[in-house]
C-alpha cells in the first residue's frame, strides 16, 4: 500500500512543468530507488537487472569518471550520509502524517461508500488538531505556495482546509468524520465534504480557478501555468528552428 501511495504521487508529480521543483525532486528519488535496487538484485536476478539498467534514460558514472556500461561495472550502493542526516524529529513527524493519511483514507471510503463521492479527488478534508504547533505545521502545509509536500497532495484530495474550532460554521453539515489518536493524548478530528469548484481537465482536481482562464477555461491556476508554458517553449523551439533554416539558406 505504502508503493502504491508512493507512486501515485510520484504520477501526480508528472502533471507539473519539467521545471517544477516537485517534479524534480520526485526525478532525484525515482532515480536513487532505481540505481539502488537494480544493483541490489544484480546477484540473483542478473538478467532482470541488466535489462532495467540498458533501459535506464542517462548514464551511470561511477565515482572514478567511468561510464558503467552494465550493471556488474558500478559498485553495490552506499548510504548517503545526506539522506541519513534527516532530523529525528522530522522523520517522527513525516511519520505523524503517514498515519494521518491512513485514518483520512478510512474516512474517504466511508464517504465513498456513502455516495457522497467517488475518486477521493472528489472530496474536500477537514482538519482540527488540539495540539497548536501541530496545528501550524499542518496551516503551513495547505498554503498555496506549497507544492512539494502541501497536504491535499499527500492525501490525493482537491483541498485541505485546517479549522481553528470544531464549532465552524463550514462543518456543521459534514457527515462523515475520522480522528487520529497520537501517543501524546492529542488528537486530530478529521471531516469529508465534496470538493469545492470544478473539475479541471489536465489533472482532475477540483478548483475554483476552473473556469477563470480564457484561453483555457477548462483547467486549473496549476495546468494553466504548465499548458502556458509549454506552449511558450514550443514558440520559442518553433523561433530556433526558423532561424537555422533561414542561416541554412
Amino acid at each position: 500500500m505504502v508503493q502504491d501511495s508512493q507512486c501515485m504521487d510520484f504520477i501526480e508529480a508528472l502533471r507539473l512543468g519539467s521545471a517544477s521543483f516537485t517534479r524534480r525532486s520526485c526525478q532525484t528519488v525515482l532515480e536513487a530507488h532505481l540505481l539502488s535496487i537494480g544493483r541490489i538484485i544484480a546477484p540473483i536476478l542478473p538478467h532482470l537487472a541488466e535489462d532495467m539498467w540498458q533501459h535506464l534514460p542517462f548514464q551511470y558514472i561511477t565515482e572514478d569518471g567511468h561510464v558503467a556500461k552494465f550493471v556488474f561495472e558500478s559498485r553495490w550502493p552506499e548510504l548517503d550520509a545526506e539522506h541519513l542526516s534527516f532530523p529525528d524529529e522530522e522523520v517522527d513527524f513525516w511519520g505523524k502524517i503517514l498515519e494521518l493519511r491512513t485514518e483520512v483514507n478510512k474516512a474517504l471510503e466511508v464517504a465513498r461508500s456513502g455516495k457522497l463521492i467517488g475518486s477521493s479527488l472528489e472530496a474536500k478534508v477537514y482538519l482540527h488538531c488540539s495540539n497548536e504547533s501541530l496545528a501550524e505545521r499542518l496551516n503551513k502545509m495547505c498554503e498555496p505556495t506549497n507544492d512539494a509536500d502541501a497536504l491535499h497532495r499527500i492525501f490525493i484530495t482537491s483541498q485541505v482546509e485546517i479549522l481553528n474550532s470544531l464549532q465552524d460554521e463550514r462543518i456543521k453539515d459534514v457527515q462523515y468524520t475520522g480522528e487520529y489518536l497520537m501517543e501524546e493524548g492529542n488528537k486530530i478530528w478529521i471531516g469529508v465534504s465534496r470538493a469545492n469548484g470544478s473539475k479541471c481537465d489536465r489533472c482532475w482536481n477540483y478548483s475554483l480557478q476552473v473556469g477563470s482562464f480564457t484561453e483555457h477555461p477548462l483547467l486549473c491556476g496549476r495546468c494553466h501555468n504548465v499548458v502556458i508554458g509549454l506552449q511558450t517553449r514550443d514558440l520559442d523551439d518553433l523561433a530556433k528552428s526558423e532561424a537555422k533554416e533561414a542561416i541554412a539558406q
